[in-house]
């Protein structure tokens, strides 16, 4: 299996590897996905092995309508449909009571199940084919940084997968998580800020964690390169040299190193960030210094990743 375009014929092909039990990688607006049967045990077990992904995280299931998302999860209220309605298609993933329908294999052992609507046009093409939701976490290997192209997961996983190329992902973070079990509390930041959230529901509380919780991806180390990734001040940066460094810099100017220039916009830098770091990687440096972005709401999602991934 190889990377393939996103036609119509590649689509049905990826429909059907996942009707029989197999797993297939997909863009979305986010990260590209390792998508699964959502229903289906053995297709998720398979995810897990493939990642080498720990059994507590739960995997996101995709859904391409309300519908969809209603008959997978239990205590869907007003609130949720507040929030779908704003936010999806999007990058928001609304945290419920898991119905019995879906294994708990789907949830990391747990009884809530992750859920959201991309908006990514190959994504929603892939989930409407397929005709029910679709589990995917992102299609790298289990703490290492996440694919926003179809080459970065070829080069985490080879031609082992059937790959739809579906060019570079659009926002590059992965998606805001909200949990709706209770009083709404964000999980995970993402591209989806808390100051949005709380314009639609206002008892909205942010939840800092660095133990793994109901949210994919919010165990302390996640999203790491193979190198080294340390977090510094401009101050610390522009008094750094030595040999085999890379820096991955906003504005500061290190005396010695490979530079590499990083938006100073938040939301572009985020599209970039796990581009950038695999291109650091790539040169396999003795570490990998990454200039602090301004720590303000804006920034949070950015903040966490980088946080994570220095861990």
């Amino acid at each position: 299996m190889s990377i393939v375009s996103a036609t119509e014929e590649n689509i049905e092909q990826a429909s059907q590897i996942l009707q029989s039990g197999g797993v297939v990688s997909f863009p979305t607006e986010t990260v590209y996905g390792l998508g699964c049967d959502t229903l289906n045990k053995e297709a998720i077990s398979l995810v897990y092995t493939l990642k080498n992904r720990p059994n507590n995280n739960p995997l996101i299931a995709h859904v391409s309508n309300l519908g969809d998302a209603k008959k997978i999860t239990n205590g869907w209220d007003d609130r949720c449909d507040k929030l779908a309605s704003v936010f999806w298609p999007g990058p928001l993933t609304l945290v419920l009571n898991k119905n019995k329908c879906v294994p708990k294999e789907a949830s990391g052992g747990g009884d809530t199940i992750a859920v959201r609507c991309p908006s990514h046009k190959t994504a929603i093409k892939l989930l409407t084919r397929f005709g029910g939701p679709i589990s995917a976490p992102s299609a790298n290997v289990s703490g290492h940084t996440s694919p926003t192209t179809a080459i970065h997961v070829q080069m985490d996983f080879g031609n082992e997968l059937f790959v739809l190329d579906g060019g570079a992902c659009d926002k590059g973070i992965e998606s805001t998580v909200i949990s709706m079990v209770g009083t709404p509390t964000i999980l995970r930041p993402g591209s989806i800020g808390a100051d949005a959230i709380l314009k639609i529901i206002s008892d909205t509380k942010v939840q800092k964690s660095d133990r793994q919780n109901e949210s994919p991806g919010s165990s302390d180390k996640h999203y790491a390169p193979k190198s080294k990734l340390v977090l510094q001040t401009k101050e610390l940066i522009q008094n750094q040299h030595g040999e085999n460094i890379v820096f991955l810099v906003i504005n500061a100017t290190p005396n010695i190193g490979v530079l590499v220039q990083m938006p100073s916009n938040p939301a572009e830098y985020a599209k970039y960030i796990y581009a950038k770091i695999r291109e650091a990687d790539s040169m396999n440096p003795k570490i990998i210094y990454v200039e602090k972005p301004p720590n303000s709401p804006e920034w949070e999602a950015v903040n966490d990743r980088l946080r994570r991934a220095s861990s």
